[in-house]
């Protein structure tokens, strides 16, 4: 009989019972997996840690003067240069949000070309047109909006003269992403915007800066900073990858939710394990007395026990793996609005099969130490 077959002899003694901690096991690590892929979504791609956006030093709720565009243009660390006006707004209800960028065409295009396919002649369009508009694919579909279209959004920060939110645009073009990201939303002429509002007029939400080659980012950071360090409008500069995990902090702390799940998750299966495999030894002391007696070794007590904890967890991981990687993938439609970027990427899986073993050694080398030191005679008395 090889040591793997007693292994498994072991574990099939209660087969119910196994089949249950391999269960929860998966369970747990299926959660983890879900949760790791959700929180990885939210990572920018290594392009946006090339990029730098400048917002206010005291949020990025509060605007930014215009004016400081032709102070950044200046700067020759600085290859390519936008701006953007941010707001929320509705399409016909008001629980159909979107988001509305108001920007310039040519810059902003420039900047995120990386990102999304923009057609040069829809470009070219809103650049001749006041009232024109470019619209993500994902937002077009699901509105079933056509180019050459009218409509009316309800913009949240923006307001008319007349003491209206309402705004009309012409659809003059449709970009699509070139990756697993965000496109519900409309990209308009800042400079109409910026006619006909009342609040905040001639400023911005941020400016995104690309350096030029050979720049460090610290470098550029500090130069702008600097240069608006004494105005009335202090800016904050940072990777595109820092100001979207801000932003998303906003409404959640992603990285603790996931920490505090696993945590718990985690310590509530080291636990049950545990206390499980503490119960078998139990059970089976007098069978490790006649393993003593008939020659095994104390290390071959021991690194048996605890291969049947190792086993466990590898049959728990197995069984959360596959599912996992296929929820996320059922998932990644759905759920491409809000993490565009979802992925069960080698990285998590491997953190999981680390922590897998960790959790093994310690909820198996418990009971199987206390098995090595079972002395063989009061073992057969049991």
């Amino acid at each position: 009989m090889t040591r793997f077959t007693l292994i498994t002899r072991s574990l099939l003694r209660n087969p119910g019972r196994s089949v249950m901690l391999a269960l929860t096991i998966g369970l747990a690590f299926f959660v983890y997996l879900i949760i790791a892929s959700f929180e990885e979504g939210f990572h920018p791609d290594s392009g946006k840690a090339q990029r730098l956006i400048v917002t206010s030093k005291s949020g990025s709720a509060t605007p930014l003067p215009m004016a400081y565009f032709a102070q950044l243009q200046q700067m020759p660390q600085i290859s390519r240069i936008t701006f953007t006006a941010r707001s929320r707004a509705t399409y016909r209800r008001q629980d159909n949000y979107l988001g509305l960028v108001a920007t310039n065409p040519a810059s902003f295009t420039n900047f995120a070309g990386s990102q999304y396919v923009f057609p040069p002649d829809a470009v070219a369009a809103m650049e001749g047109s006041r009232d024109g508009a470019l619209v993500g694919r994902s937002l077009a579909d699901q509105e079933g909006w056509q180019v050459g279209q009218t409509i009316s959004l309800n913009a949240f920060s923006f307001e008319t003269r007349e003491r209206t939110r309402d705004f009309s645009f012409t659809i003059v073009g449709i970009f699509d992403s070139r990756q697993p990201i965000d496109t519900h939303f409309v990209i308009v002429n800042y400079d109409y915007i910026n006619l006909v509002r009342t609040t905040n007029k001639d400023t911005v939400s941020s400016f995104g800066l690309v350096p030029a080659d050979g720049q460090r980012l610290d470098d550029i950071i500090i130069a702008v900073d600097d240069a608006f360090a004494n105005s009335a409008y202090p800016t904050r500069t940072q990777t595109e990858t820092q100001f979207m995990k801000e932003f998303v902090s906003q409404f959640a702390d992603i990285t603790t939710i996931v920490r505090l799940i696993t945590t718990v998750g985690f310590a509530t299966i080291l636990m049950i394990v545990a206390n499980t495999m503490y119960f078998a030894m139990r059970e089976r002391t007098r069978e490790i007395g006649v393993f003593k007696i008939i020659g095994f070794s104390n290390s071959f007590i021991f690194t048996s026990m605890l291969a049947e904890t190792f086993l466990l967890f590898g049959l728990g991981l197995a069984l959360a793996y596959p599912t996992a990687y296929a929820a996320v993938a059922a998932l990644k439609q759905p759920l491409s609005l809000i993490v565009p970027s979802i992925s069960l990427t080698p990285a998590i899986a491997l953190s999981a099969i680390a922590i897998a073993a960790a959790l093994a050694a310690f909820a198996g080398g418990i009971p199987a130490f206390g098995a090595m030191r079972i002395p063989p005679l009061a073992a057969m008395k049991e």
